[in-house]
């Protein structure tokens, strides 16, 4: 009962940061999750203040577990979407959607490859755009933007892929445009196998907290280009030869006073 109160207090703090659009310098030492399972607790309480459940993002670690953010349904938005900035501003990521067609199967043993395969009905090009509720993210401890849902603010996701199971995914062109103008980035592209593999995890991980992956649900996959600093751009393009791009808009609120 006591973990439960905590993590409800971190995501209610969390939650009202987000809201007054400000930033914190960490949790306070009390709330800061101790270990994954707590991380993952606020990130539970934070999805019962916000709204129900849309997808997940999850991607692999070298040598050790996935880590992964449930993520609001508020959260997804179609192609062309204009987004107002935080304050903080937001750094952009290219990745690799799927969407689920069908229930991955809750049943006695592990999802497989094959389930996973069955359920997906549809991949697109996608963009994370990223807002931790920190003002120095990579100053805090490990778990702490893990229950900050990892940073995710929106995502934006392309029209659907034709034919995704042909993509050679280990060797996909991205190319990222601010405006005209194409970003000097090397893209980090993982194989469909690793990649059924991350969501064979994350099926039995979302079990486990009693949130199966459902139809509907979308789930990104790991940044492939980024993460880059917005700035001043107000027009982001995500391409990659053959597929359909993404695009979001920005508008720049001014300082408070002008």
């Amino acid at each position: 009962m006591m973990l439960m109160r905590k993590a409800e207090q971190a995501a209610e703090l969390l939650v009202r940061t987000r809201g007054e659009d400000r930033t914190l310098d960490d949790l306070p030492a009390g709330l800061a999750p101790a270990t994954l399972a707590e991380a993952y607790a606020v990130q539970d309480a934070v999805l019962r203040l916000i709204g129900p459940p849309g997808g997940w993002k999850v991607a692999g670690k070298l040598g050790g577990e996935p880590r992964c953010s449930i993520l609001p349904a508020a959260d997804f938005h179609a192609s062309g979407t204009l987004f107002d900035i935080p304050s903080q501003g937001f750094d952009v990521e290219v990745e690799i959607a799927f969407v689920f067609a069908h229930t991955v199967p809750d049943r006695l043993g592990l999802a497989n490859e094959d389930d996973i395969l069955a359920a997906i009905g549809s991949a697109h090009l996608a963009l994370e755009l990223c807002a931790s509720r920190f003002a120095d993210r990579r100053s805090l401890p490990d778990l702490t933007p893990v229950a900050d849902l990892q940073g995710n603010a929106a995502v934006v996701l392309g029209a659907a892929v034709e034919g995704w199971r042909a993509l050679v995914f280990e060797n996909l062109p991205l190319q990222l445009k601010f405006a005209d103008k194409v970003l000097d980035l090397s893209p980090r592209n993982t194989g469909l196998p690793e990649l059924l593999k991350t969501l064979c995890w994350l099926a039995n991980h979302a079990r486990e907290r009693g949130v199966p992956l459902r139809a509907e649900d979308t789930i990104i996959t790991g940044a492939r280009l980024g993460p880059v600093n917005l700035g001043s751009a107000t027009e982001i393009a995500a391409s990659c030869s053959g597929l359909p791009e993404v695009r979001a808009f920005f508008r720049h609120n001014p300082p408070t006073g002008e």
